[in-house]
């Protein structure tokens, strides 16, 4: 007898799930409550260019790649290189991204050349469990006594994480996603990153699973057998088990009554960025492709130099600031990473084809903080104090960062409804 999974949440997490699912031939339903599926990982087409929600980058060899090849998602790309520039003082100077670039960069003394040295050995040498329960900030102060190299420590930690936390997150995270990128590299994709999503959603539909959007659902219920989801229409649909793929505030909306849930939502550090894509119809400066920013912690890549999103000598470029935790200025960010592309890109203004400015956009839901150990004090996979519920997302399990995570968390939480239902896993 086929028993049926309910999915609330329809991105990389849930369709993930859904796919695992359908593969062992059970009836599985994904609900979104948007028009389209995706959440952070659509990719929106203007002038002909394609444009993901600010800079996106799959890790080569990580936990989503080997998903999607399990699961036969067609993608492809390239790989950037890490050379290029940062900005410091409102100059440009040789990213020390590698041992040449280090000796010749004039960012740094001759001191803090030697010292980059030992920390870069540092960041591939720790075990990253060893040092889970220190901050960054932290694991940082033990390892130098310099203003400068903790500067550029904390950057390349903003570049591998995307968190503007150095006092809360885990140094685990850092050492784990640098260890990751020496490992493997990362890719762009060709045509954004609705290839990931379209992907994923024709296997699931393939192999029977039923998607729904605009289903938004308002709370969930459950009984000694089984569990129920009540949409905003007025409807209801019940399965043997519902996989919860939101955010933790949403999660914790829908199970208002449990109390475990609402302290997940209520302290939860979200990484949060500021974002601005630009389109360009010709690059003034082509061979300017990567720099990020030391006293400003900001984000740029020409994606276009190695993946196709858009015509011919087109362009396009991803910039993002990094945020703190307390509010900043709008104008003022997007007037940053403006300026970083006057830099690199100068007259860019006048090749503008499209851009989009996005001043607040959450990048990850909950990070992992020094605070509760690192990756092994997110939430569990299982609900907290309910039979039938199950957490995807990025912020969950103890395994993987960004959307390795929600890949990670969207099959392990379908194999969970599956043994719970004593169905044989396909691999």
């Amino acid at each position: 007898m086929k028993q049926h999974t309910i999915i609330i949440g329809g991105g990389i997490a849930g369709l993930t799930a859904a796919n695992y699912i359908a593969r062992a031939g059970q009836s599985v339903t994904v609900l979104e409550k948007a028009k389209k599926l995706g959440g952070r990982a659509q990719t929106q087409e203007k002038e002909q260019f394609k444009f993901n929600l600010g800079p996106h980058a799959l890790y080569d060899n990580g936990h989503g790649t080997q998903i999607l090849q399990e699961l036969n998602v067609p993608y492809s790309g390239g790989s950037p290189e890490v050379a290029g520039y940062m900005q410091y003082q409102n100059r440009l100077h040789t990213l020390p991204a590698d041992p040449k670039a280090i000796l010749s960069t004039t960012l740094l003394s001759k001191r803090d050349k030697l010292g980059v040295m030992g920390l870069m050995m540092a960041l591939t040498k720790t075990k990253p469990e060893s040092v889970a329960h220190l901050s960054v900030s932290e694991w940082l102060a033990q390892k130098t006594k310099s203003a400068t190299l903790q500067k550029l420590m904390h950057t390349f930690a903003l570049l591998a994480t995307y968190t503007n936390a150095p006092d809360k997150l885990s140094a685990a995270v850092f050492l784990q996603q640098f260890q990751l990128s020496l490992e493997s590299g990362v890719l762009y994709l060709d045509n954004g990153w609705q290839t990931l999503v379209d992907g994923l959603r024709t296997k699931a539909l393939a192999t029977g699973a039923t998607i729904q959007t605009e289903s938004k659902v308002t709370a969930v219920t459950e009984d000694e057998y089984s569990a129920t989801v009540h949409l905003a229409d007025g409807s209801t649909l019940s399965g043997t088990a519902v996989i919860i793929a939101t955010d933790p505030q949403t999660a914790s909306d829908l199970l208002p009554h449990n109390q475990q849930l609402k302290r997940y939502a209520e302290t939860a550090v979200p990484a949060r960025a500021a974002i601005l894509d630009v389109a360009l119809s010709q690059l003034p400066k082509p061979e300017n492709r990567f720099a990020l920013g030391m006293d400003a912690p900001l984000y740029y890549s020409l994606h276009s130099a190695v993946a196709n999103l858009g015509p011919q000598n087109g362009a396009v470029v991803h910039l993002a600031k990094y945020l703190p935790e307390q509010q900043t200025d709008a104008e003022q960010d997007k007037a940053e990473m403006e300026n970083l592309m006057d830099q690199l890109q100068p007259g860019w203004r006048d090749y503008v084809v499209a851009q989009r400015f996005l001043p607040n956009m959450t990048v990850i839901n909950r990070i992992a903080t020094a605070a509760e150990g690192g990756y092994v004090g997110r939430p569990s996979y299982v609900v907290p104090h309910a039979r039938h519920l199950y957490l995807a997302g990025d912020w969950v399990g103890p395994d993987g960062w960004l959307v390795d995570a929600s890949f990670i968390s969207g099959k392990a939480t379908a194999e969970l409804t599956l043994v719970e239902q004593r169905v044989e896993i396909v691999a």
